[in-house]
């Protein structure tokens, strides 16, 4: 026998052998713990491994790593390869060949397909998009990515006139930054689709048409106008809401343009069930929509600008029909914390939290000088409710604005104030001798980045006053990284508890800068390692009055 024979039936023995040993690893497999579980369990643990392992749509289209479940034991792969749901969602850009596309679609059966695409693109033939697309009255969330520029059009691949239809999720992006005339027809898609059970539309840099098929069932609408110059207004944002009975969440990023009746004819549209409004500019548009729309109180509101505007009167007259709705809610009763700041003179950010969470969000950026016309919304807040105060960085506002704004959160406990002016400190005084100092029930108040060393006699003051009121409340004091002596804190330990970090300086960002003049310390190279040393260890001092 040669060598070569031999070698041929050693390999037969060797198969024989792997055979067998395969054989014996399934058998294994099925006592192993994880091979007891039901098959719908299994499903219900690879379908887990399907989801996305971030929140960005372009990450979650290259989330192929559950397909290893499929790899891990034949047994697995049986299961994989016969459960639909592994199977429901088609991204025809993943799709190259016809071939690829029938085999997917085969094990999905008859369950409802999530499908994406993109069109046009180079890697997907047509003959896949129109099998696809052919399975139309499956879908429940499609999301379609259209390049105008290339005078794409979503009736190139999808129309759903006379069609039945049971999407209930639905994205249409627009690639183009540039506006097209055509659209993309998605005005005119949106106008004659009938989609009865659609509960979320996401429409991005398309214009909207000014009337649809009412959306019954849709819950939640997130609408980018077209970036640049805007076409859509705000008649026709109301227009299209108008069939949207059960909206609950509506998300606006971008401006939409002012109706050219400048909003005197429109009408109030009613939208009992909305919760959450977010409206986001990049610039100051006009935020006259909210003044037209009728929502429950408690609804939830976040507002912000990207760009300042030029008439600051403007945002807090708009802003007033929302505070106002806030003010008159159930809402109103729960809100736990209050904050309003002016970043850097450049930003104005108010705040609003209940129980559960935020109530109102603003974000303005605002030129120098228009900070005081803003300070009218924490002013329409209801007198009663919040018991935390958080002020940041107001300057050359006057003591009567700052005591308006006190008598409306009279019942605040705990303070937390910022760099601010001696004006503040003025306005926490007694307004009269035979009157009571505003925040009565004042249990705390935190002083940080403040000069106490210039306002010494007036923070003295607003404690020794409290100390003489008749209800049985005690403040603390407490002080983080202002510019204050010892020899201070001492003296405040007279009137009230005081716990304060140990820095006499302020303490900023390594990029901010605080000038004092001619008071500025300069410190030697000496001293300097001093500082340093002692910031090894915290020192926090502790003292009761």
């Amino acid at each position: 026998m040669d060598s070569h024979h031999s070698q041929e039936l050693i390999d037969k023995q060797i198969a024989v052998h792997e055979l067998a040993i395969r054989g014996l690893r399934t058998l294994r497999n099925t006592h192993a713990s994880i091979s007891k579980l039901p098959i719908e369990i299994l499903i219900e643990i690879f379908l887990l491994a399907r989801l996305p392992p971030a929140t960005s749509y372009q990450e979650r289209h290259e989330n192929r790593g559950w397909l290893n479940v499929a790899g891990v034991c034949r047994n697995w792969r049986e299961i994989t390869l016969n459960a639909p749901r592994m199977w429901d969602t088609l991204h025809t850009s993943k799709l190259n060949t016809l071939e690829w596309a029938e085999t997917l679609i085969a094990r999905s059966k008859d369950v409802r397909l999530h499908v994406s695409c993109t069109y046009p693109h180079r890697a997907t033939p047509r003959a896949v998009l129109d099998l696809v697309f052919s399975h139309v009255e499956r879908f429940q969330g499609l999301e379609i990515s259209l390049d105008t520029s290339l005078n794409a059009k979503i009736q190139d691949i999808l129309d759903l006139r006379g069609q039945s239809c049971v999407l209930q999720s639905l994205a249409l992006y627009n690639t183009d930054p540039l506006f097209s005339d055509a659209n993309g027809g998605v005005d005119n898609f949106l106008s004659e689709a009938q989609m009865p059970y659609l509960r979320t539309l996401d429409v991005r840099c398309f214009e909207l048409p000014h009337t649809i098929s009412v959306l019954p069932q849709l819950r939640s609408l997130r609408y980018m106008p077209l970036i640049g110059t805007p076409r859509t207004t705000v008649a026709a944002m109301l227009s299209f809401l108008r069939s949207t009975p059960s909206l609950e969440h509506l998300e606006i990023l971008g401006t939409l343009r002012p109706s050219d009746n400048g909003g005197k004819e429109l009408a109030t549209v009613e939208l009992t069930k909305l919760s959450f409004l977010s409206y986001t500019t990049p610039d100051y548009g006009d935020i006259s929509l909210c003044r037209f729309l009728h929502y429950p109180p408690s609804l939830r509101v976040k507002f912000s600008s990207l760009m300042p505007s030029s008439d600051t009167d403007a945002y807090a007259n708009d802003l007033a029909s929302i505070l106002t709705r806030v003010a008159s809610s159930d809402a109103a009763a729960a809100i736990d914390e209050v904050s309003f700041a002016a970043m850097d003179g450049d930003y104005f950010d108010m705040q609003v939290l209940g129980h559960d969470g935020a109530v109102l969000e603003i974000h303005l950026p605002v030129m120098e000088g228009q900070l005081p016309p803003l300070l009218k919304l924490p002013t329409m807040l209801p007198y009663s409710g919040a018991r935390t105060l958080l002020i940041h960085g107001f300057h050359s506002v006057t003591v009567a604005d700052w005591a308006n704004i006190f008598t409306r959160h009279s019942q605040v406990q705990h303070l937390t104030v910022e760099d601010v002016d001696s004006n503040f400190f003025r306005a926490l005084l007694k307004p009269t001798e035979n009157e009571s100092p505003p925040f009565t029930h004042l249990k705390s108040l935190l002083l940080s980045q403040c000069d106490i060393g210039e306002h010494m006699a007036l923070v003295k003051r607003i404690l020794e006053e409290h100390r003489q009121l008749d209800a049985d409340i005690g403040v603390t004091i407490k002080i983080e990284r202002c510019r204050v002596a010892q020899d201070s804190i001492r003296e405040l330990e007279a009137c009230a508890k005081v716990v304060w970090d140990g820095i006499e300086e302020f303490v900023v960002d390594s990029d901010e800068e605080y000038e004092y003049g001619d008071e500025t310390d300069h410190n030697t190279e000496e001293e300097e390692d001093d500082e340093e040393d002692d910031d090894d260890d915290e020192l926090v001092f502790i003292s009761t009055a």
